[in-house]
């Protein structure tokens, strides 16, 4: 029976807060590999919001097309967002919102930068770097995007250049704590990926610039120190991850994995692969369903719009099926999109009238639940269910405790299904269903672990998903 028990789980550790004084931590991977920690070995839950043009479009005061920035790390820090992934620029003749240009004649080895305070690119970029941290917020920025780079671009004919850019990067920000470096960006063009030798070589030459840049080295030699910084990289959509190519090279820290926005998608499944590569490396879905966006499916009707409930499935298919944290989207961010602007696939919403879109506080909930139970511990666990697990678009998907400690299951649908028990220690089972709407909680009732039990949601059908959380009782955390 189901006790209409309400409880909100308690705020994420550091959200809502004010702006900061002291640096953020940096980042490293877990000692199992599986996760983000700080230098100090506490959980990193990755939440990130995506915009991509926000660099080179925001302003630091407000302005008749746009407010300052500023409100944009305020709502993001208070909601419980942790990292926002954008652009440090587009391609070689990037310009920024005052006109300043990131590169001298379009040359990648020499980046726009002038004496005095305030008066070229890259002071924009540091302004913008040290206002996010101030707000708790890390970047994670992409250096140049891919597929704004044409194939044959004169830094995959020589490297060498790709080293620059890439050195000048690490000896200006290798001190900042909250920088995650993402390389690549979507690229789909032909001889814009790393699947093309030549770019290839562009991205390890990029790669093991920044890390000698932020170590104090300057000799392109195909060796690195690694260990100051934290690296990943952007492939392209389409259920690609960036370890097709890349998981056993030694400056990737973790894996990125790009759905795409599209409405029947099933990300778990890419999740899974990257979960199952060895040797492990972290790994998250960084681009996937983006709220208020038009779909790519040329099948489906093209006034469609992605849905919370498409968000919400994005996140607890990643999540649960191994990812350590979370990236979501909305459109009027993608391209950071101000007022007057109409871009691609639907971004007609200024970015700052979108802010407080629900699938932005619903992916907080996740956050929060998860945070609320064991973290480094927590594994993909499909044996769990018991021949109800469904599949395609209504799959779903259980996460656990590897200690015993806790379980729970995502349903898309709300349709019941049949849990063992028999993985959580101890004799008792304490069950709830957290809603993912709402970000609260209805306890079931205890059972017995040594059989299995059958659950129905009280709600079923499309926009109906729920959570189910098993706690083993009285030894669990959180919820009581």
């Amino acid at each position: 029976m189901l006790l209409h028990v309400v409880v909100h789980i308690a705020a994420p550790r550091g959200a809502p807060r004010p702006p900061r004084s002291a640096p953020v931590p940096r980042l490293r991977v877990s000692d199992n590999h599986r996760f983000l920690v700080t230098e100090s070995g506490e959980p990193f839950f990755w939440l990130a919001d995506t915009a991509w043009a926000m660099i080179r479009k925001c302003r630091k005061e407000d302005t008749a097309d746009q407010p300052s920035v500023l409100r944009y790390f305020g709502n993001r820090a208070k909601k419980g967002f942790t990292v926002v992934q954008c652009q440090l620029a587009e391609n070689g003749d990037t310009v920024n919102a005052y006109g300043q240009p990131a590169f001298v004649d379009g040359d990648l080895a020499r980046p726009a930068t002038e004496d005095g305070p305030d008066d070229d690119y890259w002071e924009h970029v540091d302004w913008v770097v040290d206002r996010a941290a101030e707000y708790g917020l890390y970047l994670a920025v992409l250096p140049i995007w891919a597929a704004a780079v044409h194939p044959g671009h004169p830094m995959d004919q020589r490297p060498q250049i790709a080293y620059r850019y890439g050195h000048f990067l690490g000896q200006r920000y290798g001190q900042r704590s909250n920088l995650i470096w993402v390389l690549g960006g979507d690229p789909w063009p032909k001889g814009t990926d790393v699947a093309t030798p030549a770019r290839l070589a562009a991205i390890r030459a990029m790669a093991e610039g920044i890390a000698d840049g932020a170590t104090g080295l300057d000799s392109f030699d195909g060796e690195a120190d690694y260990s100051q910084v934290l690296l990943s990289y952007h492939p392209k959509g389409g259920n690609h991850s960036s370890s097709e190519v890349l998981h056993d090279e030694a400056w990737l820290d973790f894996n990125m994995i790009q759905t795409t926005t599209r409405f029947k998608f099933t990300n778990y499944e890419t999740v899974a692969k990257d979960y199952a590569k060895e040797p492990p490396k972290p790994t998250l879905d960084a681009e996937v369903a983006y709220e208020w966006s038009l779909s790519l499916d040329k099948q489906e009707p093209q006034d469609r719009r992605t849905t919370p409930w498409e968000v919400r499935k994005a996140c607890y298919w990643n999540l649960f099926a191994g990812g350590f944290g979370h990236t979501y989207g909305h459109r009027s961010f993608i391209q950071w999109c101000c007022k007057g602007e109409s871009l691609r696939h639907g971004a007609n919403i200024p970015w700052f009238e979108s802010l407080d879109a629900p699938g932005a506080f619903q992916v907080a909930h996740a956050r929060r639940l998860l945070e609320s139970r064991a973290f480094l511990t927590r594994m993909p666990d499909q044996s769990v269910l018991v021949a109800q697990e469904g599949s395609g678009l209504d799959r779903a998907i259980a996460t656990r405790d590897s200690e015993g400690s806790f379980l729970m299951v995502y349903l898309p649908t709300g349709r019941p299904l049949t849990v063992r028990l028999d993985a959580l220690r101890g004799t008792i089972a304490r069950a709830a269903w957290f809603d993912p709407r709402e970000g609260t909680t209805a306890q079931i009732g205890d059972f017995p672990t040594g059989s299995p039990q059958q659950f129905t949601p009280p709600t079923t059908g499309e926009g109906n998903d729920w959570v189910l959380v098993i706690d083993a009782w009285p030894a669990c955390s959180g919820i009581q």
